[in-house]
């Protein structure tokens, strides 16, 4: 069994694309935002209600109608399927004119909110209806359900979930609404977007799946995308070690609850599906350069002792500072008497940093630095990676590097003028391809 969840839905032709790789693909689950039109219609509602602007949010209500309605004779040529999914609409669109007939209520928004989102997968659903499928709207507002810290009951969810598929036999594909739960409370609620692949996955897991394809923007992530799939492999190990690293990638959860249930992770790019980016399971292919990522806006700091601590008492008291104000420290090299670091931290906190250990360092900073994370299978015991690497890089400048914490990734950092450089640099290396 198959899931697809799938990034921002501009437009027709990114409805027409996803119906194309869904024919391709065959998913059992597809997991969809709430068209960008919509949402920003949904938008103008909430604003306007609040304000008692009344002409505004009928306006906006007005327009969905006829977005929704256009969207239906231009993807649907089927009569019959045309009156249904009209009827849908209708019954929709009369709901917001009569909630928002009363006074604004927070609770009343969200659930306005929830039917624009359902809006999106009724009309997904109607166009696979009319590619043959038999096809349903799974309310994802009635089965995910989070406790009062907002986290999945993922058992609850489970068993809803399957109780709901045995009662569906017959569906070929589910589409669901992503972003929308149900409270502790029993209430309409809405995850955070940057949560949509972590919700997915929670999806994924209850249906029982084998496969997630999680389509994303992921501009960090450089791979060999157009040679075998054994060439962009990682394991779940090398996945989460990279997250644990500062890597913008998935939630960490994604990553430990798809290797729990065993669930193969693809990651594909938003404008070109069959562009997969990334290809995560329990297989180690044995590749010893599997991927570059890359993060920017980081700065260098180098505390350089001014020997009034020892050096032990120096370290503690840098940590110390570090866990106080929470700084995200990406890598970090040191010696007897400095110690230097890629931190991902405010000029403000930078200052405090600087004030705090005036009397123990001298502290220099670098702003406008960057980090690309060599990813692969690079325990010690492969000899010469490391060499390799940095032959590759003889030509550019590199501040730092990090390598030993992890067999899984090589850290170099460099100003960020010089990234894409390099990044073509070990592309073309290792991978015979030009990625800028």
């Amino acid at each position: 069994m198959k899931v697809c969840k799938f990034d921002k839905i501009e437009d027709e032709d990114k409805i027409n694309r996803i119906i194309k790789y869904i024919i391709n693909e065959n998913p059992y689950v597809i997991a969809i935002p709430p068209l960008l039109p919509l949402e920003e219609k949904a938008r103008e509602i909430s604003i306007g209600w609040f304000r008692e602007d009344n002409e505004t949010v009928r306006s906006a209500i007005k327009s969905i109608e006829y977005y929704c309605y256009a969207r239906v004779d231009r993807l649907t040529a089927n009569v019959e399927l045309q009156r249904n999914i009209k009827e849908i609409i209708s019954s929709r669109i009369k709901n917001m004119y009569a909630w928002t007939e009363n006074k604004a209520d927070l609770l009343i928004d969200k659930t306005i909110r929830a039917e624009i989102y359902r809006l999106s997968a009724d009309l997904l659903t109607h166009c696979l209806q009319a590619q043959g499928f038999r096809s349903k709207m799974f309310d994802s507002g009635t089965f995910v359900q989070i406790d009062k810290e907002k986290n999945f009951n993922i058992p609850l969810i489970r068993e809803s979930v399957q109780q709901y598929m045995q009662q569906n036999r017959d569906i070929d594909i589910f589409v669901i609404p992503l972003s929308l739960c149900k409270n502790i409370y029993g209430e309409i609620d809405f995850l955070s977007e940057k949560q949509n692949d972590y919700y997915a996955t929670v999806l994924a897991a209850s249906f029982n799946a084998e496969e997630i394809i999680l389509s994303s923007d992921f501009k960090n992530v450089h791979t060999d995308t157009h040679s075998s799939r054994e060439q962009h492999s990682l394991t779940y190990d090398e996945a989460e070690n990279l997250i644990g690293s500062g890597v913008h990638l998935l939630y960490a959860d994604s990553i430990t609850l798809a290797a729990r249930s065993n669930m193969v992770m693809r990651l594909v790019e938003p404008t070109h599906f069959n562009n997969e980016r990334l290809y995560i399971s329990s297989h180690d292919s044995g590749k010893s350069i599997k991927a570059f990522l890359s993060q920017d806006s980081l700065t260098s700091v180098r505390f350089t002792s001014l020997h009034v601590l020892p050096g032990y008492l120096l370290l503690g008291k840098i940590f110390d500072i570090i866990n106080k104000y929470q700084i995200n420290v990406i890598s970090m090299s040191s010696s007897n008497v400095s110690i230097s670091m890629i931190l991902s931290a405010s000029r403000d906190t930078l200052r405090i940093i600087q004030r705090e250990l005036y009397k123990y360092a001298e502290t220099i900073i670098e702003e406008d630095m960057s980090v690309i994370h060599v990813i692969g299978s690079l325990h010690w015991e492969r000899p010469n990676i490391e060499s390799e690497i940095l032959s590759v890089l003889k030509d550019i400048p590199i501040s730092q590097i990090s390598y030993g914490g992890s067999d899984n990734c090589f850290t170099l950092s460099l100003p960020t003028y010089n990234k894409n450089k390099a990044i073509d640099s070990l592309s073309k290396h290792f991978f015979s391809k030009t990625f800028v």
